[in-house]
């Protein structure tokens, strides 16, 4: 199949056709960790954009979507690396069948823990990842042993979902691994994944979350033992 021009032009001009906050851009930068321009798009008007893409272009084969996927995972802006995660999440053959290199070179370039979360949070769920466990449990510990924290928080937020449906020996086990390697660190960028992936495990197995903590609380940040404490105790994640 011959493949279409990537429409990046097209997809950016419509990004700032959007209604978007024109936020203060220090402080917006600052609290996404990003150096991108950010527009301010609702979250909601993304999601609608990247429906209505994955919708008006479902005959492109693979090659298509990843030249697209690589360029607005280059973009300048926030809000196209922000669509390029959301657009991951719709494009379900295509996630099953990438190659997770080809994911480790989207996430090695993304900075701060909004343009990771986007395509790490959402995405594969506990049966694509379980399917593929041969791959995925060592390119998740890879990913926990970069130099580059935002693929360190990457091999955490990509178990979230996973988790939270799923007691699978082999998930819990990764999950744990990559937690013990990495719960020394003070960046907010990972004792807050951390915390989230502990939390993501207390609906499935929330005995392995308590043992887990007994014999580890010394070595967690304090606020993630009070957040998961909390999410054990009510069931909700700390103030």
């Amino acid at each position: 199949m011959r493949l279409p021009p990537v429409p990046l032009d097209d997809i950016t001009d419509q990004l700032h056709a959007l209604p978007n906050s024109n936020p203060d851009q220090a402080f917006i930068r600052r609290y996404l960790g990003t150096p991108r321009q950010v527009l301010g798009v609702r979250a909601d008007d993304l999601r609608k954009l990247a429906r209505a893409t994955a919708q008006a272009n479902q005959g492109w084969d693979d090659a298509a979507w990843l030249a697209l996927l690589d360029a607005l995972y280059t973009g300048d802006l926030f809000e196209q690396r922000s669509l390029a995660g959301l657009l991951l999440g719709l494009l379900h053959p295509l996630r099953r069948r990438l190659d997770l290199a080809h994911l480790r070179d989207w996430l090695a370039q993304q900075a701060g823990w909004a343009e990771v979360d986007t395509t790490c949070q959402s995405s594969w769920t506990d049966k694509e990842v379980l399917a593929r466990s041969a791959e995925w449990d060592p390119f998740l510990e890879e990913l926990s042993r970069s130099e580059s924290i935002s693929l360190r928080r990457a091999s955490l937020v990509l178990l979230v979902k996973p988790l939270r449906h799923n007691a699978d020996a082999r998930l819990t086990q990764r999950a744990l691994a990559n937690v013990q390697r990495l719960q020394g660190e003070r960046d907010r960028m990972i004792t807050k994944a951390v915390s989230w992936v502990l939390r993501s495990m207390v609906a499935a197995q929330p005995e392995t979350v308590r043992r887990y903590l007994d014999e580890n609380a010394g070595e967690l940040q304090s606020t993630v033992v009070r957040e998961v404490q909390k999410k054990l105790a009510t069931g909700r994640k700390s103030g």
